[in-house]
């Protein structure tokens, strides 16, 4: 077990200081089908080999992120979220496309499609493959990891992490998460081994890779004409109109046509051999005839927000062609949103594979969100409506990634270590020093206990420690998860109850508090315990 699982950390090496774990807890209903829940955590940790053991096992499903620290990755994976998945269909496209991609099941039921190289490429160069060959596939709308190609320079490397994918094998034989050759058979472990090393390219291969339909030649077709086109027209030049969807593909084409043949006609005779040889079965002329005097009545934009554009839409590209979309026009990319359980929560959430550091209210307003945007990536994303974002962040928050983060990185915590630094820096053996803003160290009790009052407390918190937006149920509510309790002492000879928190003291040499220079008052009087 330890040599196989050797084997699948080399081969899915990626980010090595964190990791996530899944745990499946019942079904639920989509718009897709029916798919297996589960919560998904990350943590911030070195994966080790015994991870990997015990997800061969089935002990702990494991999650690894693909984009290392020097930017870096040498698999990826289009995540292609159908149920149930036509996999006869599927593999016939990966065959007639030439593409050395490894289909492995999900644990949802869909298919990760993996891409494997030699040696550790360049992120973005893989991440944009990806992107080309999910479009020349007409999946788009899959995810494809690695989610992001960068570390963002908003924050510390070593504080960001990126989004992970669930592994394959998990269990090891006993798997529904298994790979399939080229047959439809599944495959073991050690045959998922095998096949991935048969498969695996160089970073040239990947260079070279073209994902359309070859002709009889294994050779793709080339045609300069198209060369400024937008990348799904030329897609479907290549390999076809899908059937139900060529009034849309033939209006986009004719849009384009209009754009190389402003003055003439042209325009016209272009649409009409499309028509003729890239439809199953072309539109009558009668038909054809509609269509073309619909488009002379304006200047139209291509249809890329409906099947098949849709389904081969490469927006980054198609703004540097001629005829390509308007920059305008080019919807944002978001993916890969991660939830750092800090309190309140901060939000990573990535943009054309740029990682974007927002606050919840930046992440819920779009005006805001659009703010965010300029600050950091110089870039102003077009308007949505609201309801349209509120979908776009729905479809986001359904695959979000919760990230665990050091109790003491939590307000909970901050508030925790605050109080015991105020305690055991400014604690006296004097009574007395209670009423002049310091802490009393009662060693008569077993165990031993602090006393002080809880407006010295709330003063350190604001004032010394600069959490000046803290509210007194806050620090209530924290003393109370310490077991501290509300009580009236006599402290001065002559005054009446004092009104004091007391708590018993923790391990001193357990603390991991220093020494500070805070200023309280000297008490009026000096005086001994009776």
């Amino acid at each position: 077990m330890s040599k196989l699982a050797s084997q699948f950390m080399s081969i899915f090496s990626g980010l090595e200081r964190a990791y996530g774990i899944y745990e499946i807890v019942g079904t639920k209903h989509t718009t897709k089908g029916i798919k297996k829940d589960g919560r998904g955590r990350t943590l911030q940790e070195p994966l080790s080999l015994v991870r990997w053991q015990q997800h061969l096992q089935g002990e702990v499903s494991l999650g690894v992120i693909p984009l290392k620290d020097d930017e870096t990755c040498q698999w990826g994976c289009i995540d292609v979220d159908e149920y149930p998945v036509d996999m006869k269909a599927l593999q016939k496209l990966i065959k007639d496309m030439q593409l050395p991609l490894v289909p492995c099941m999900t644990k949802s039921g869909g298919v990760h499609l993996f891409l494997f190289t030699e040696e550790p490429i360049e992120a973005i160069k893989f991440r944009d493959k990806l992107e080309e060959i999910a479009a020349a596939m007409g999946r788009t709308k899959d995810e494809i990891f690695p989610k992001q190609y960068q570390w963002s320079k908003q924050i510390a490397q070593n504080k960001q992490t990126g989004n992970w994918l669930n592994m394959p094998y998990f269990g090891g034989r006993d798997t529904t998460r298994y790979a399939i050759n080229g047959s439809g058979e599944a495959l073991t472990p050690s045959q998922f081994i095998k096949l991935v090393n048969e498969r695996a390219i160089s970073e040239h291969e990947l260079d070279r890779l073209k994902p359309v339909k070859k002709n009889k030649h294994g050779e793709v077709p080339k045609d300069s004409f198209w060369d400024h086109a937008p990348p799904c027209l030329v897609h479907m030049k290549l390999n076809g109109i899908p059937e139900g969807t060529r009034n849309n593909a033939l209006f986009s084409y004719g849009v384009f046509f209009k754009k190389v043949y402003p003055e003439d006609e042209g325009w016209r005779e272009k649409l009409q051999e499309v028509n003729k040889t890239a439809c199953k079965k072309a539109l009558s002329h009668a038909e054809l005839n509609t269509l073309m005097n619909s488009l002379e009545k304006s200047d139209y934009r291509y249809k890329c927000t409906t099947p098949p554009l849709v389904n081969h839409c490469q927006s980054g590209v198609c703004v540097t062609r001629r005829y390509g979309i308007d920059p305008s026009e080019k919807e944002v990319k978001l993916s890969g949103l991660r939830k750092y359980l800090t309190d309140p929560p901060l939000w990573h959430l990535d943009i054309e594979g740029q990682t974007l550091v927002l606050e919840t209210r930046q992440l819920h307003n779009f005006s805001m969100f659009q703010q965010r945007c300029m600050e950091v990536l110089n870039e102003c994303p077009p308007d949505v409506k609201k309801r349209e974002w509120v979908v776009r962040l729905n479809t986001l928050l359904q695959g979000v990634q919760e990230i665990e983060v050091p109790p003491d990185m939590t307000k909970a915590g901050l508030l925790k270590d605050a109080i015991l630094e105020f305690c055991k820096n400014t604690e006296s053996s004097a009574r007395v020093a209670v009423l002049a803003g310091a802490v009393y160290r009662n060693e008569d009790s077993k165990p031993h206990e602090w006393w002080f009052r809880g407006r010295d407390l709330v003063k350190y918190i604001r004032e010394y420690k600069g959490m000046k937006a803290i509210r007194e149920a806050e620090i209530f509510n924290q003393l109370k998860e310490m077991e501290a309790q509300t009580v009236s002492k006599y402290i001065d000879k002559g005054a009446g109850a004092t009104s004091l928190w007391v708590m018993e003291t923790p391990d001193l040499a357990a603390l991991k508090v220093t020494a500070k220079d805070f200023k309280i008052n000297k008490p009026k009087k000096d005086w001994e315990d009776d």
